[in-house]
């Protein structure tokens, strides 16, 4: 493919970062072996077992004889009750958990329905979804999924799943710093001109982007750069950071913060145009914005891929979100590992189409960009928080916090210019500390979600590891240490065989910490603030109350942001609600009598 000046992108296909890991671990079931077409339908068959990617009836749950639009398709199986057997293999996949129908009845789903995808190199069809869902996780040197080749999973691809099996955490307290870790490995050195790329650019972007930050802020005391000034970087060039801080100063000094996508667009573009000076502020031609507006669409330069970079980048933790999240900033809590990046990774390396000497560079993991579960969190960190949820408290009525609850659940994107960069596990721990925030400003919330240098999370609690209890929230009042647990799984499954047995371990955790340190606590409770609650919950709640003596108050996500706004203190809380009583045997006393 011949190469060609582009501006920026980003894969948007694995939009959710969750779903990185979950892909990584399936593949891992496969390293070694030569991805042939046997192999590709496998792979993909475990990836859709797994429930990871879950394709619609229309495409999985549809037989169709036969395909020839744009590439030639037929069944392997042409008999008479193919159809049915399609419909009643796909609904016993669909209604089941993950994992639980065989493998060999989705791979004669497969085989006997249409996906309309076709990839170069790849199989039209569900072979080719493979290309798509791990192209970009090739670019990121976590893999290397190539038809007719080994599969390879490095180093970093590896780190990104020690805590992952069969596609999902190993356990429901797993280290999400892994993640983290993995992350910041492969973006501090990913280069927009890598083998995978047909880009001329040579553009080692996030060192690009924090050169850029760090510029305007020593020169210009500028904290941070606007969403609106990525259009700027999207279109750059090299990785001549100090030049685009000019022009991007230089705009705003002419144009201030108010100024349309329209004219940023216009002056982003001519960026793009090879024939005009880089360091001369003035709009694209419109000759050259008419023959480029198709390559370099309005709406992908101003607002998807800016979406896409910070949402990619925040996965690192080395950047902060401003200014109601219009602006993003260097996270002063990371600031060695900033300097380390920019140190290390800012000179761009050819590797020409040498994917294997770029696949060993990218793999390798550097261990002062690791995060540890462990690591001390400072005061500073622990009143940014603090003052984030009390801030988010008094700033945001009841209806839009039960309706990013809700959100957070249904696993739907956010509107909100802050939210939507937060991943919906530690979105719904954030929004629940604001909640009971709002409900009782006199109480003292401490969240322990890690979140950047203005309190927004990044990823959730860590869970009971290296001497941490791992409960999501503390909540504090008068004598009482209370804790709270949110989940976004709906699984009766999960909540009464995962979540109840380990909000049990944290409260008596919780409990005897506060007993040897001879502190003022001597009530311990927790909510669980859950979507989908079943009666199998208030059960075992009730179960774990008589054997441990433990108290666990199930509350559904909308109840409580309702009854949130009539309580007086947490205690308050301490209900069962309907929905979580438990079951209990028939009173036929009477009956008896009767019938005596």
């Amino acid at each position: 493919m011949a190469k060609r000046r582009k501006p920026i992108s980003f894969d948007t296909t694995l939009r959710n970062p969750g779903r990185i890991p979950q892909f990584i671990s399936i593949l891992s079931k496969f390293e070694g072996k030569v991805i042939d077409d046997q192999v590709a339908l496998e792979l993909e068959g475990e990836i859709i077992r797994q429930k990871i990617f879950e394709p619609t009836q229309g495409t999985l749950g549809t037989y169709k004889k036969e395909y020839n639009a744009k590439f030639p398709f037929a069944t392997a199986d042409q008999s008479p009750d193919a159809k049915a057997k399609v419909t009643k293999y796909y609904n016993e996949w669909a209604e089941g958990s993950a994992g639980e129908v065989p493998l060999d009845k989705i791979i004669y789903l497969l085989k006997n329905t249409i996906t309309a995808h076709k990839e170069r190199g790849w199989k039209g069809g569900w072979e080719s979804r493979i290309h798509t869902q791990f192209n970009f996780l090739n670019e990121l040197g976590f893999v290397r999924v190539v038809k007719g080749e080994k599969i390879q999973i490095s180093d970093n691809g590896k780190l990104m799943v020690n805590e992952y099996e069969n596609g999902y955490p190993k356990d429901e307290s797993y280290d999400e710093s892994y993640e983290q870790s993995a992350f910041l490995n492969a973006f501090s050195k990913y280069q927009i001109n890598n083998p995978y790329r047909s880009n001329t650019i040579k553009v080692n972007f996030f060192p690009l982007v924090l050169n850029v930050i760090k510029y305007l802020d020593n020169k210009y005391k500028r904290p941070g750069i606007s969403k609106q000034d990525l259009p700027f970087i999207i279109t750059w060039g090299n990785d001549d950071h100090e030049t685009l801080a000019e022009y991007i100063h230089e705009f705003r000094e002419k144009f201030g913060y108010n100024t349309s996508d329209e004219v940023v667009y216009d002056y982003a573009m001519n960026l793009m145009d090879d024939s005009t000076p880089n360091n001369v502020l003035a709009p694209a031609s419109a000759e050259f914005i008419a023959t480029k507006k198709t390559d370099y669409k309005f709406d992908k330069i101003t607002g998807e891929t800016p979406d896409e970079v910070i949402r990619k980048l925040r996965l690192t933790m080395l950047i902060s979100l401003r200014g109601a999240g219009r602006f993003i900033d260097i996270n002063s809590n990371e600031i060695a590992k900033v300097d380390h990046v920019l140190k290390v990774y800012s000179s761009n390396i050819n590797f020409g189409n040498d994917v294997e000497q770029y696949f060993e560079y990218m793999g390798r993991t550097d261990s002062s960009l690791l995060f540890t579960a462990a690591a001390p969190e400072t005061q500073e960190a622990k009143d940014a928080k603090e003052q984030a949820i009390e801030r988010w408290a008094k700033e945001h009525d009841w209806d839009f916090l039960k309706e990013e609850m809700v959100n957070s659940v249904e696993k739907r994107a956010s509107s909100h210019l802050i939210l939507k960069y937060v991943k919906e596990t530690a979105r719904l721990e954030f929004l629940s500390a604001i909640v009971i925030k709002k409900a009782l400003s006199n109480i003292k919330v401490t969240a322990n979600y890690k979140a950047d240098d203005q309190g927004i999370p990044f990823n959730t609690a860590s869970g009971g590891r290296n001497n941490q209890i791992g409960a999501d929230i503390d909540v504090f009042e008068d004598s009482i240490h209370a804790i709270m647990e949110p989940t976004i799984s709906k699984a009766r499954s999960f909540q009464v065989e995962h979540e109840l047995p380990s909000i049990r371990n944290h409260v008596l955790a919780t409990a005897n910490k506060d007993v040897d340190e001879n502190s003022k606590y001597n009530e311990w409770f927790c909510l669980f603030i859950a979507s989908n609650i079943t009666r199998d919950v208030g059960d075992q709640a009730a179960l774990i109350k008589q054997t441990n003596g433990v108290e666990i108050y199930p509350w559904d996500i909308e109840d409580f942001v309702d009854y949130s706004q009539d309580v007086k203190s947490i205690r308050d809380y301490k209900k069962i609600r309907p929905y979580a009583k438990p079951q209990v045997m028939p009173d036929i006393t009477g009956k008896i009598l009767k019938i005596m």
